[in-house]
């Protein structure tokens, strides 16, 4: 197939204000943005993309409690949705930039941690960044809006990468503990050791964490998240050594989407419930089964020499381990065996188990013997019910049979990245000509099975020896990708001009149950990128234009379709990215406009088998694949910031997006699909405003932001679309040395998110769903530094 720093201070901060609306104008690099060779593979590039960096002031307005990913909300063009405060859920998180959108079925944003590569960021088997980094060793987020560095280590970044960048280890030596709580149960409790300078080259911080917080609707959804992590960097002569190493072990109930019409009935309340019925059909909606359980292990080794006379390289070799379950409640028990009418189903009693084969039909009840109840004749169900499902439609002394069903994946990955830079004098020009690799081997495995619930109506414990195991797959990717670019700089002006490739290989093995064996054989067209800067008279202003290639390999879950003539359809997405911008630097001023136009093909898009008539538990990858044509985005981001010697310092980010369907050019199809040539993509806003105003004093601090999200389309026929809405965020801090000397090393911090408890819908759900946006939220932290 051929396809065209330190860590935020956590003197954590509060308040309780109103008013105002928030944005981060976060810094561009200036024209010259070449980096040496150290956490980021970002090296002898003069900037000519659009470049912004989640701030200090914007990671102090994250609970402790919250994910990362969070911190990108003030950022321009940027659209964080999750289902709470804290970003507990997966299943509900989504990144959108330009049209461009990251969640559970659809990976269009790279994703690198200390510029490496996260594995792929979907629900069923990804990892994203908050499972890599805490909070509070979170030093920045660099974000590349669109045509992004040439050397970013990620097959997704169709439009832009994001790369989480972890705090380096403190010069001096300290313990930080912190202690946070709030509504909906929030606690943590943290702890870091920095070792300050051992032997005089070497620094290295060890932390640890462990959080709870209940879902905000009813509470009855417990989450877990425990991590730890450790970091060093040494530095000897021409040498830069560093590592780092986490691990997450996180348990997740899930929230679920409503329609806009049961949203205005009750605002408060989603699809699922905290109280078991003993009627299947109705506990399917507890939220306690519905539930991701993820551990994740990732390392990394890297070493940078600098040669100092224009020479440089870097070689990093990383290591990542997940291993996690997705689980569901289904309202029956599979027969998939025969065991012959009226005999008792061997999948009730238990001691046994099936392997592969193809789903015989479903029981709902069972009579006292375990053989299947069968529903009385001629029965009216009750509202709500079909008649298979309603208790009324059988016998008195049945007993309702349901099932736990899990789905199991174990990821393998390991890789190497090598980059290398020659930078020399050619009269009046300084020219870097940058090189680099990346290798990846990608195993893993996806396993279904399928449990017998013990006690209906009781509790969620099941038989540990599953009934049925559907089908077991085994994946294997084998990534390699090249970059050359050349960066000349002559005065004032800068041009760059390089190509980066990607061969992607996969296979899909299935071990148990009957499908074909798959593989994808494929490799990009070279992609070209290419840009320039010019520095312009005025101080610290300039003018920069690039333009990039991209493209995004088929994801490994596409190759898990049963039938192999439906995933032949499926074609990997291309893009390409232009941007024009001006910025300025200029303390206390800084400000850049970038306008961009994007156009990329054969979009793949998941469709969800909900989409059909109720949940299909059967279907083996919970939904089909399919291109749906292109997209093309057109808009604009503004950013302005400003600060004064007060400690005061204000910013806001504008962004206008037209991001529309591209038909595929076969009429029927498009219908087929639902593709509405020239409408507006489904969930992304047409306006988007963030403001923010913050104050550093000497011993204490604050600040407030607040988001304005325009209109969204809930259908790509643009026939329902959701408010706009308008939420604000608080943060306020102490340094509590001030009440006593005794205090010194001591802060306390409250933020507040939505502080207006606007109810609002956020983040949009496939067709005609959103889940609700998170309620006021209040967290309090203590830091104690010795």
């Amino acid at each position: 197939m051929r396809i065209a720093g330190r860590v935020p201070r956590i003197t954590l901060l509060a308040l309780t204000l109103t008013a105002a609306l928030d944005v981060l104008a976060a810094e561009n690099a200036p024209v010259d943005d070449a980096r040496t060779l150290d956490q980021v593979q970002v090296i002898g590039q003069a900037t000519s993309y659009a470049k912004t960096s989640v701030s200090q002031e914007t990671l102090q307005r994250q609970q402790i409690i919250g994910s990362v990913n969070g911190a990108l909300n003030e950022l321009p063009g940027v659209v964080v949705s999750e289902a709470d405060a804290t970003g507990s859920s997966v299943w509900g998180t989504q990144i959108s930039m330009r049209g461009f959108v990251t969640n559970r079925d659809t990976q269009q944003i790279g994703t690198t941690v200390d510029g490496l590569p996260n594995g792929g960021s979907g629900y069923g088997g990804g990892s994203l960044a908050n499972r890599y980094i805490d909070t509070l060793d979170l030093e920045t987020i660099e974000v590349s809006q669109g045509t992004a560095d040439i050397s970013s280590r990620s097959n997704e970044a169709l439009g832009g990468t994001l790369n989480f960048l972890t705090s380096d280890p403190l010069s001096e030596q300290r313990l930080r503990m912190v202690v946070g709580a709030g509504d909906n149960d929030m606690r943590k409790y943290y702890v870091r050791y920095d070792t300050g300078v051992l032997g005089g080259h070497t620094r290295a911080w060890i932390s640890a964490s462990s959080a709870r917080v209940s879902d905000w609707i009813d509470g009855s959804g417990k989450t877990s998240n425990d991590h730890v992590a450790a970091k060093f960097i040494t530095e000897l002569d021409r040498w830069t050594l560093s590592g780092y190493a986490s691990y997450n072990d996180a348990d997740e109930p899930e929230y679920t989407s409503v329609t806009p019409a049961a949203f205005a009935t009750n605002p408060s309340r989603d699809g699922l419930t905290g109280t078991l019925t003993g009627i299947p059909n109705l506990d399917q909606n507890y939220r306690s089964g519905s539930r991701a359980l993820r551990e994740n292990t990732f390392a990394y080794l890297r070493g940078a020499f600098d040669s100092g006379n224009g020479f440089k390289a870097t070689l990093s070799g990383y290591m990542h381990k997940m291993e996690g379950r997705g689980d569901w409640l289904p309202p029956y028990l599979v027969q998939a065996r025969n065991d012959g009418a009226g005999a008792p189903e061997s999948e009730y009693l238990g001691g046994s188990t099936s392997y592969g084969g193809s789903a015989l039909g479903q029981f709902y009840f069972v009579n006292p013997d375990g053989s299947a109840a069968q529903m009385i004749a001629g029965c009216t169900p009750r509202a709500g019910f079909s008649a298979e499902y309603d208790p009324n439609c059988y016998a008195a002394n049945v007993q309702g049979v349901q099932s736990y069903r899990h789905t199991h994946y174990d990821n393998d990955r390991a890789g190497v990245t090598a980059d290398v830079e020659w930078t020399q004098e050619l009269g009046p020009v300084n020219n870097t000509v940058r090189a680099g690799l990346w290798l990846e081997k990608f195993d893993r495995t996806a396993r279904r099975d399928w449990h017998r619930l013990l006690n209906v109506g009781t509790d969620i414990g099941f038989d540990q020896q599953p009934y049925w195991v559907q089908f077991e797959d085994d994946y294997s990717t084998d990534e390699q990708m090249y970059y050359v670019e050349d960066v000349a700089r002559f005065g004032a002006f800068s041009a760059r001009v390089g190509v980066k490739q990607f061969f992607v290989d996969q296979t899909r093995h299935r071990t148990i149950g009957a499908a074909e064996n798959v593989r994808s054989d494929s490799k990009s067209d070279p992609l070209i990128s290419a840009g320039g800067t010019w520095m312009l008279p005025g101080e610290g202003l300039e003018m920069f234009a690039g333009f990039s290639q991209n493209f995004a390999a088929i994801p490994s879950g596409v190759l898990g379709e049963t039938d192999p003539q439906r995933f032949a359809r499926v074609e990997p997405e291309t893009a390409d990215n232009i941007e024009l911008g001006l910025r300025i630097s200029r303390w206390p001023l800084t400000g850049s406009i970038t306008l961009y136009k994007i156009k990329f093909d054969n979009r793949i898009v998941y469709l969800p088998a909900r989409l059909a008539d109720g949940i299909d538990y059967l279907d083996e990858t919970d939904g089909v694949y399919e291109n749906f044509g292109g997209v093309e985005s057109n808009g604009v981001e503004a950013a302005l910031g400003y600060g004064w010697d007060n400690g005061w310092r204000i910013n806001g980010a504008y962004t206008w997006n037209r991001s529309k369907y591209l038909g595929s050019g076969n009429a029927d199809r498009d219908a087929a699909l639902g593709i509405v040539d020239g409408a507006q993509v489904i969930g992304q806003p047409r306006h988007m405003l963030v403001m923010s105003a913050d104050w550093q004093g000497e011993n204490w601090n604050f600040g407030l932001s607040g988001r304005y999200l325009g209109e969204r389309y809930l259908d790509a026929s643009n026939s329902a679309k959701l408010s706009s809405a308008t939420v604000f965020n608080a943060n306020i801090g102490f340094d509590l040395q001030t009440l006593s000397p005794k205090l010194k090393g001591v802060g306390a911090s409250i933020v507040v998110n939505n502080l207006t408890d606007r109810k609002y819908l956020a983040g949009v759900d496939g067709s005609n769903s959103a889940f609700i946006g998170a309620p006021r939220t209040v967290g309090f932290s203590v830091r104690v530094d010795l």
